[in-house]
């Protein structure tokens, strides 16, 4: 039992050097060439580790472990979106606060740098959304400081990107220069300046320009529609609530037996239209869980006042 440990302690501490090594030399990469976090352990998993499995990590030297790392990269193509020159302007113009949590995650190639100029209400430092994280990256606390003011209405807040240099950075067109800063807007008015660093793409790379800017509103709609999606959802949750209570309250109108037997079969029907509905729903990904659970209550409720008042469910 202790030698088995022990071997399990080895395969670790030899995982965790790869993936550290891994880590440096991605780290020294450009941008456009560097692997998420995800990514990395994804490739020491499945490729790097398996090559040294079963070698103690003390005998797996750096020289080896930077050659396998190297072979694995040569094999990653650079990525075209990582330059904040081949972004449209329309892109990132007009993004609602509650959404921006959304554009940066979903809508935003994961691999430039970026930062948040929310005035009063706080500035993110300069970072890369190739690791972006709501929470780490000040986001989160910014756009709850917005809620709370806007008491969680959209108002008259948004967003409005601007292309800037990096400190100390050359305006040579290198993706690593750049960054695009997401000013708050009050009513259209921005809260900074918006000029942005003037950069003409060559004549050869303006494909690329058109190829990116593709690819971000090809994301856009997918967004809007799953948006519209989950409206759709919503409102039929709504509707089909909105059919029992009509029926519940229709019952107290009847006089005759059989009409009152037809509702109550109809009344059945729309209970398991209605779980069904927002099974479906959250099954496909267009309700939250809150939103289930409260829509569940919501029908669970109204099935138990249906009983105390002597009714059939």
């Amino acid at each position: 039992m202790a030698k088995q440990k022990k071997h399990i302690n080895n395969g670790i501490k030899l995982y965790n050097k790869i993936l550290k090594e891994f880590t440096r030399i991605n780290n020294e990469l450009p941008v456009n060439r560097q692997l998420s976090v995800k990514q990395r352990r994804e490739y020491v998993s499945k490729t790097l580790y398996p090559e040294f499995k079963g070698i103690h990590p003390n005998k797996v030297g750096k020289k080896a472990i930077d050659k396998s790392v190297t072979k694995v990269l040569e094999t990653v193509a650079p990525k075209e979106e990582c330059n904040p020159n081949y972004i449209s302007p329309t892109v990132y113009d007009d993004i609602a606060w509650f959404d921006l949590d959304e554009f940066i995650d979903e809508v935003l190639p994961t691999c430039i740098y970026m930062k948040v100029s929310a005035d009063v209400f706080g500035e993110t430092k300069i970072f890369n959304t190739l690791n972006y994280d709501y929470e780490r990256s000040g986001v989160s606390d910014i756009v709850e400081k917005i809620r709370d003011y806007t008491k969680n209405e959209s108002g008259d807040v948004s967003f409005t990107g601007v292309k800037r240099l990096r400190p100390k950075k050359a305006n040579d067109g290198s993706p690593e220069n750049y960054y695009i800063d997401m000013v708050l807007t009050y009513g259209g008015v921005p809260t900074k300046d918006i000029i942005p660093v003037k950069y003409d793409v060559p004549k050869e790379e303006r494909k690329v320009v058109t190829s990116v800017k593709k690819a971000i509103l090809e994301r856009v709609k997918q967004i809007d529609l799953r948006k519209k999606r989950r409206k759709n959802a919503r409102k039929k949750a709504k509707q089909s609530i909105a059919d029992i209570r009509k029926k519940t309250k229709r019952m107290k109108t009847l006089k005759s037996d059989s009409a009152k037997s037809k509702v109550r079969f109809d009344r059945i029907k729309d209970f398991l239209k209605a779980k069904k509905q927002i099974q479906t729903a959250y099954d496909r990904g267009n309700m939250t869980k809150e939103q289930y659970d409260r829509f569940n209550k919501e029908i669970d409720g109204l099935m138990e006042q249906v009983k105390k008042q002597g009714g059939i469910v």
